[in-house]
């Protein structure tokens, strides 16, 4: 967020910009930087969320191994579990390497959702399975209910995390897409 500010403080000494007209797009983690900036900013014009979180990372991460775990076809139902259980803990390890990581996993999105007050472009795809498409209907409503009436959300069909169109969103098929450029509509 800090970098984010950065540029933003950048672009608004040059002359060629029209301070009153920066906006932010994030994608996915992004989607939880742009919300960071904009709820201290109250310059920023607007902010776009594709496929941003509402959830802690903690809940993302633990359901994003779970759809690997759960993928895995030489595992039996009982060893998925007994890798499954052993999932949290490394994200604590992890937590205790990495500031950031340490940070994302209890960061609530929706706290700061809440103080955003320009207007939000929200997109989701509905086959997205490493940022599941109710966050949108999530972070939409918890906006409108702080009072915010400048959301519009749309959510794309057959449409995965990158935007592809994808039946399935799983991330591990990505690189069989047969279209690997951003949906048009999108």
């Amino acid at each position: 967020a800090d970098d984010v500010r950065a540029v933003i403080a950048y672009l608004r000494t040059r002359p060629d910009i029209d301070a009153r007209r920066i906006a932010l797009m994030g994608h996915s983690e992004g989607g939880m930087l742009a919300p960071m900036v904009a709820a201290t900013d109250t310059q920023v014009a607007a902010i776009a969320l594709l496929a941003g979180p509402a959830y802690r990372g903690r809940d993302i991460l633990l359901f994003q191994n779970r759809q690997v775990i759960d993928a895995s076809p030489n595992l039996s139902a009982a060893q998925r579990d007994s890798v499954y259980r052993t999932v949290p803990a490394q994200l604590d390890t992890l937590a205790k390497r990495n500031p950031w990581i340490a940070y994302f996993l209890d960061h609530d999105p929706l706290a700061t959702i809440k103080r955003v007050r320009q207007p939000v472009l929200i997109l989701h795809g509905d086959t997205d399975r490493q940022v599941t498409p109710e966050q949108a209907d999530t972070l939409s409503a918890t906006l409108r209910a702080a009072g915010n009436r400048a959301v519009t959300m749309r959510r794309f069909p057959a449409t995965n995390h990158l935007f592809l169109t994808d039946g399935s969103g799983a991330p591990g098929n990505y690189a069989q897409l047969p279209d690997k450029q951003v949906r048009s509509d999108v």
